[in-house]
């Protein structure tokens, strides 16, 4: 009867409903403790998530910044290439040949002076003259393959700039 005494008394009571609402208050810590890591948790996870589509949003804006001044250069370089008139396009076309006939003519009168001061080719051993024929042979033909090469790349082609319009206006 002495163990109904004491589970009936109030000191009991007070005791195990002090036990059992600390037990209660801790497991309701626990699950504040458990609410609050995981909101803490998904706005970490949306503060992430907002900073990535931020940077995001700087390297689209990067992107069409640098596409915008691409664009720009492009007209810039469009409109400098433009001629003024027909005058300075054609002193611009002739620049090449001019210099080219200049240098054609330098090089034919040093040979002729040169022939004239040494005698010609009757000064040398006829060994001497095919291996200078050799020289100048493969001389001549690599700045005539090099100069028709440079003239011609700095051209533009009308007909490839004309089909280039057709693909891009």
């Amino acid at each position: 009867m002495w163990l109904l005494d004491v589970l009936g008394s109030a000191g009991f009571g007070a005791v195990t409903g002090g036990l059992f609402g600390w037990l209660g208050k801790r497991e309701e810590r626990e699950n504040m403790k458990m609410k609050f890591g995981h909101d803490l948790a998904m706005l970490n996870a949306k503060t992430d998530a907002t900073i990535e589509i931020a940077k995001m949003g700087i390297e689209e804006a990067k992107n069409a910044g640098a596409l915008l001044v691409e664009k720009i250069e492009a007209a810039a370089f469009e409109v400098s290439q433009k001629s003024t008139s027909k005058f300075s396009d054609t002193v611009k076309s002739m620049i090449r040949p001019v210099i080219l006939g200049v240098l054609m003519y330098q090089t034919y009168s040093i040979l002729g002076a040169l022939e004239q001061l040494t005698g010609g080719l009757s000064a040398f051993k006829p060994e001497e003259v095919l291996g200078l024929y050799r020289i100048v042979v493969l001389s001549v033909t690599g700045l005539t393959a090099t100069a028709v090469g440079w003239y011609f790349a700095a051209r533009s082609s009308k007909q490839f700039d004309k089909l280039l319009e057709k693909w891009h206006p």
